[in-house]
């Protein structure tokens, strides 16, 4: 059981440096988990004890090589969280080739990479979380968001598939989805006629707020959060249930 401690208070985080990814960073280091932070953005004003490691998830050997100098500095994590994204407006009819890929090389094969990155060292430690960070436009998509929509769709697949073959390893395998959360980039890109429209929708009369998604993760890599596997946990003050 203290191996599985240890192994509990290292998370590596991807998006880390900024948003609902940073507030993940401040939610698992006040619950005693340092991270280790994977972002293409300098990570400035970390907690103390996060490691920052500028990395392109899309590129397979950038994270092979943040993955090696991660476990010479601090070791196998016991928690993955991939939060990174990248989200583009474009409908259908306007959406190209080159925009689709670049959407999925980040959400979808940077999820890809990390997994095979760090989740062989958990299965065989015997305990693990792993958390994609998907969207609650998954269940009430808004149009102009094909190719981020789907994308998300993926992460979830991917993770209930993956939860039924590490479940005997003792790693579990779970989704959150945020609705609109007032993120510095979300208020910087989304009009407030938008914010007020999703309020309207709501029960819970309020903003979401990235401590809200962060929350929602610290318990799914919790040891109370033992027997929560393949689920979508879905933090969007009620816009959408399922």
């Amino acid at each position: 059981m203290t191996a599985h401690l240890d192994h509990a208070r290292h998370a590596v985080i991807s998006g880390g440096a900024s948003g609902i990814g940073r507030a993940i960073v401040e939610a698992l280091h006040a619950r005693g988990t340092a991270s280790s932070v994977l972002d293409r953005a300098p990570a400035d004003g970390l907690p103390d004890g996060t490691r920052s490691y500028r990395c392109d998830i899309s590129d397979p050997e950038a994270v092979a090589r943040a993955a090696a100098l991660i476990r010479g500095e601090s070791g196998d994590p016991g928690i993955l969280v991939h939060c990174a994204a990248r989200q583009e407006m474009h409908r259908f009819a306007d959406l190209s080739i080159d925009r689709w890929r670049a959407i999925m090389r980040v959400n979808v094969d940077g999820a890809f990479h990390l997994l095979q990155a760090f989740l062989p060292a958990m299965r065989a430690a015997g305990w693990g979380r792993v958390v994609l960070v998907t969207s609650s436009t998954l269940f009430a998509p808004p149009p102009g968001m094909v190719g981020y929509v789907t994308s998300k769709g993926a992460l979830q697949g991917l993770a209930r598939a993956l939860a039924a073959e590490v479940g005997a390893d003792g790693v579990t395998v779970n989704t959150v989805a945020p609705g609109l959360t007032r993120t510095p980039h979300a208020e910087a890109n989304v009009p407030e006629s938008h914010f007020a429209a999703v309020l309207a929708r709501q029960a819970v009369k309020r903003s979401g707020q990235a401590e809200d998604s962060a929350n929602a993760v610290a318990y799914l890599v919790s040891p109370e959060a033992s027997f929560v596997t393949g689920q979508t946990l879905l933090v969007d003050g009620g816009e959408s249930f399922i």
